[in-house]
């Protein structure tokens, strides 16, 4: 009778054992996902924080006097940028990448420059825009995509740690 005891416990400690094993790897986050965000959150990566204000679609951009028209369709995103580190950062088109699953898409420079210029035809450019430490920028980000793309719920906005991004998020659009 021991013998069987024995068994049985040895059997019920294995069982606990392995339950508690697959309940931990359950609760602990795979390092292979990463955190998704949407429209209107704050997405920090390294010291900077981006921000997906807003989304709009258009065929043109820009004022009267300098535009752009879409091949496609210009996904026109309003974003914004706050510096947190401890040295000034130049923005730039290359910071945001789109993507559709694995395909890549880079902002439309022009488009860009020109949707941020203001209506009287001073340059309030967006890009390439100093941003000093404990300070914020905003401003638009264009790409010109077909509808599919702009539609498509796997459309996203990555995000990057300067020229190099060596350090990535991604913003779900749709």
């Amino acid at each position: 009778d021991k013998t069987k005891e024995t068994d049985t416990e040895k059997t019920a400690k294995v069982e606990t054992k392995e339950s508690k094993e697959s309940k931990a790897e359950e609760s602990a986050p795979k390092k292979s996902e990463k955190q998704v965000f949407g429209i209107g959150q704050d997405v920090t990566v390294g010291k900077v924080v981006y921000r997906v204000d807003g989304k709009e679609v258009a065929d043109t951009v820009g004022n009267e006097y300098v535009n752009s028209t879409a091949k496609g369709k210009f996904l026109v995103l309003n974003v914004t940028v706050t510096n947190n580190g401890d040295k000034a950062i130049t923005v730039t088109d290359d910071f945001f990448k789109l993507y559709k699953g694995k395909t890549e898409f880079k902002a439309d420079t022009t488009a860009t420059m020109y949707a941020n210029q203001a209506a009287n035809g001073d340059s309030a450019a967006f890009f390439l825009q100093e941003l000093n430490p404990e300070s914020t920028l905003s401003g638009k980000v264009i790409f010109d995509v077909s509808e599919d793309t702009i539609n498509d719920p796997s459309t996203q906005l990555q995000v990057q740690t300067g020229i190099w991004g060596t350090q990535t998020e991604k913003i779900n659009l749709n």
